[in-house]
């Protein structure tokens, strides 16, 4: 994907307007390290000067924490989530303020928290057999959702939604046509946070990530640490090509959405 560059301040403003498109000769091209589609609509003013610059992130994995250390950095204020105690006094140990989650019957307490915050980013995946455990409760999020700060939302998915491509490159006018049921139940969940974000009438972005690597994450750091090969590079052997993306590449990108969000539905690659 082509992923366009912004100059990003330390401390950026929440404003609308435009993200650069293709037509823009102003814009300058990086490389292909992600996808994300955008819907998004006028932005109100919700966030009062206490609760501007503040995410909220559905699921501290290894992104969600390396985002929130970057945000940080910058004076954000942000929480998140994690799914048990061992995880969570990690976190606290770290500087961050989370709550304990299970998606398939979150609290009213933690749904109710979310309202204060200006950004929100989910990076839950789906489970199969029942999809996005988050968007079970999709009715219950719009109606606590709706008088709150929200006013950016993102979605992180994943290129598997393409399904196979026989080698083809795929762009912003490929088709989806997932294979595997996870992949479909990734589409499914695109289309839901969108919708979820569209109804409430604020900027929304999924983006299609390849997979993840950084500091501490790669075939390397694995032989160093003498650990067993992940599922996922032993399926590597097999491959001549492999979709991968840096979480440095992952937060420039979101900052950017953060900064410029658009004002219509578009795709990049």
């Amino acid at each position: 994907m082509e992923i366009y560059q912004v100059k990003i301040p330390a401390r950026f403003p929440l404003r609308a307007g435009y993200f650069p498109t293709k037509s823009n000769k102003t814009s300058t091209f990086l490389p292909r390290v992600a996808a994300f589609t955008t819907s998004s609509h006028s932005l109100t003013d919700k966030s009062e000067p206490e609760s501007q610059n503040r995410m909220f992130i559905l699921g501290m994995g290894f992104f969600g924490q390396f985002f929130a250390q970057s945000l940080k950095k910058e004076g954000w204020v942000v929480t998140g989530t994690c799914t048990s105690k061992t995880k969570k006094k990690q976190l606290e140990e770290k500087g961050f303020h989370v709550y304990l989650l299970d998606a398939n019957q979150p609290e009213l307490s933690t749904l109710n928290a979310m309202k204060c915050y200006t950004h929100l980013l989910v990076t839950i995946p789906p489970v199969g057999g029942v999809g996005d455990p988050m968007l079970q409760h999709a009715e219950l999020l719009r109606s606590t959702l709706l008088d709150g700060n929200l006013q950016w939302l993102c979605y992180l998915s994943s290129t598997s939604v393409y399904g196979h491509c026989g080698g083809a490159w795929v762009d912003e006018d490929y088709p989806t046509s997932p294979t595997r049921e996870l992949a479909k139940l990734r589409l499914d969940a695109e289309e839901g946070w969108l919708n979820l974000g569209q109804g409430l009438g604020f900027s929304t972005q999924v983006f299609r990530l390849g997979g993840i690597y950084g500091p501490g994450r790669s075939a390397v750091d694995t032989i160093i640490k003498q650990e067993p090969p992940s599922e996922g590079q032993k399926m590597r052997k097999s491959r001549q090509y492999t979709a991968r993306v840096h979480v440095e590449d992952i937060c420039q990108a979101l900052k950017a959405s953060i900064y410029t969000p658009s004002s219509r539905s578009s795709r990049f690659h």
